[in-house]
């Protein structure tokens, strides 16, 4: 049977590997350089781990330096979490910045990038069309319709959220070869908890897209394996995940 993917969640890297068995396939989002460096070592069968400066946290922000980024960016599967939110403490200017630095990297070092944009949606558009990347996935978006049309013609994935799957402009905006699924799962969550949240999810979007939950998981499956074909960073899955991506 194909596992659940989860496409955004926090996991403490400082986890045991039986710890985490339970928690299905994850892309493993960093909330800093710090914890992104933790897990370089890692060796789990189903977890991908990512690094990331997330715009809420004061600390990341202002200790995000661009060549340890682009040191673990190398090293690493993919980006995340990344991105705008302007109802972040941590001053606009000081986001942007860091962000900017960020796509910068990437559009020279393909990665699957996981965007944050909490009331900022029109200005992580603004950036992604200032600097185009391989690929963005816009995490838990709440766009509105003529934002998730541009974003679509900017060529983004859409990581779906329980709290958003309902909303009618991704059946009608989003094609499915551009949909991912998430839990954005807390990082001191209890990481058993993440399959039966993307079961959730699974259920939800399938009802939007007219699918089968069977099918739903699938295509997010081949989804992933089309963006890690793209980006050339195979490499950097574990071989476990890589059995998936053609199912």
């Amino acid at each position: 049977m194909i596992p659940t993917l989860d496409a955004h969640a926090h996991l403490d890297p400082s986890h045991s590997a039986d710890e985490l068995n339970a928690s299905g396939a994850v892309l493993a989002m960093s909330l800093s350089l710090d914890k992104a460096e933790q897990a370089l070592n890692r060796k789990d069968s189903l977890i991908a781990w990512g690094v990331g400066c997330h715009p809420r946290f004061t600390r990341a922000q202002e200790d995000f330096n661009v060549n340890p980024f682009r040191s673990l960016a190398e090293k690493l599967a993919f980006v995340g979490e990344v991105g705008l939110d302007a109802g972040s403490r941590v001053p606009l200017g000081i986001q942007r910045k860091t962000f900017q630095q960020v796509l910068e990297v990437i559009a020279d070092l393909p990665r699957l990038v996981s965007i944050h944009s909490y009331q900022a949606s029109a200005l992580v558009l603004d950036e992604l069309q200032r600097l185009p990347i391989s690929i963005p996935v816009l995490h838990w978006w709440t766009g509105n319709v003529a934002e998730t049309k541009k974003a679509v013609e900017l060529g983004c994935y859409f990581s779906i959220h329980s709290a958003i799957a309902r909303h009618s402009k991704f059946r009608l905006h989003v094609p499915p070869e551009r949909v991912l699924l998430e839990s954005d799962h807390g990082i001191s969550d209890p990481p058993a908890a993440i399959p039966c949240r993307i079961e959730w999810v699974e259920y939800l979007a399938a009802q939007q897209y007219g699918m089968v939950v069977e099918k739903i998981r699938k295509v997010s499956w081949i989804n992933l394996g089309r963006i890690v074909r793209e980006t050339k960073t195979s490499h950097l899955f574990p071989k476990k995940m890589e059995e998936y991506f053609t199912q």
